[in-house]
């Protein structure tokens, strides 16, 4: 088994953002007595992001005070919409005086939290936990990240070894910038799969609830509600479809949100042909996703969804 030596520890990239300057130092000084040399403090959000879309770390450790920003950022990463590589480690530093915080960091998918003060034995442990055993990455409706214990989920959920750059390094594999984005691209495309599964579970129990409503007559603004939840993840998972390249799906996707959303205009005057639609959007999506994904020119140019019955 690969040691987490010193040798190997001058390989990883760690950002540090902490808005006190001693605290600043004093963590840049404990980390760097555990080997590590590429260090890069940071004291404010903005110069962070900069640098972080140039060189994405291997190794963010990062205080729950940094910035007002700083849980949405970490949302940013997770979704790779800051940075090339949304599976960076992440720690996030946590004053004991501020409970919400350690909330926050939950639900937005850290990898480890720590509350201060920190010590250098601890940071040596933290660093191993991370390294040799990461926790594998899960997907549902509002969470993308490790998984935590007794964490309640609902459907089918993929358990995804997602890429660790700082358990690879420490294995002596080198990246360039096109290594980590092919690296990065074979977990990204189990992730967003589990996207789908996901959304295929959550489209399940809203069509469930519209049929039962229109079934028993009760039909109340809740039911437009839905309806334009409906469209929304169908619109949803059409943008997951098309960073899949699975043209079929996402084209489905956008055609059924709009056939969704017009009924949601007259909710409570809709038609049998109508309520039928809503009726097939399940089973639609799940055939979509069983054929894999089509080239472009094999897309249909309508959707007969009467073949689904």
């Amino acid at each position: 088994m690969p040691r987490l030596d010193k040798e190997s520890l001058k390989k990883i990239t760690v950002y540090i953002g902490e808005k006190n300057y001693y605290e600043r130092q004093q963590l840049r000084d404990m980390f760097k007595s555990q080997g590590l040399t590429q260090i890069v403090c940071h004291a404010n959000l903005d110069a962070m992001k900069e640098v972080m879309m140039q060189v994405p770390p291997d190794l963010l450790v990062i205080s729950d005070d940094f910035d007002t920003d700083v849980f949405s950022a970490i949302r940013l990463i997770r979704n790779q919409k800051l940075g090339d590589n949304p599976f960076m480690l992440i720690t996030m530093l946590v004053s004991a005086n501020r409970p919400h915080s350690l909330k926050q960091a939950i639900s937005i998918g850290v990898d480890d939290i720590i509350v201060k003060p920190l010590t250098t034995e601890r940071i040596q442990e933290r660093l191993r936990l991370v390294t040799f055993h990461r926790q594998p990455f899960i997907v549902t409706d509002d969470y993308l990240g490790p998984q935590r214990k007794n964490m309640e989920v609902t459907g089918r959920v993929r358990r995804i070894a997602v890429l660790n750059t700082m358990l690879e390094k420490v294995n002596g594999r080198e990246f360039d910038k096109n290594a980590l984005r092919d690296a990065v691209e074979g977990s990204l495309q189990e992730v967003l799969q589990a996207k789908l599964d996901s959304q295929s579970f959550r489209l399940g129990e809203v069509c469930e609830r519209l049929i039962t409503a229109y079934d028993t007559n009760l039909v109340t603004e809740d039911v437009q509600n839905d309806l334009i939840m409906l469209a929304d993840v169908l619109g949803e998972a059409a943008g997951v479809a098309k960073k899949l390249r699975d043209n079929s799906l996402a084209g489905l996707c956008e055609q059924l949100g709009e056939n969704v959303r017009g009924i949601a205009d007259h909710y409570d005057d809709v038609t049998p042909s109508e309520i039928d639609l809503i009726r097939k959007v399940t089973a639609a999506f799940k055939m979509a996703m069983n054929s894999g994904p089509a080239a472009v020119d094999e897309q249909p140019d309508s959707l007969d969804l009467a073949a689904l019955n």
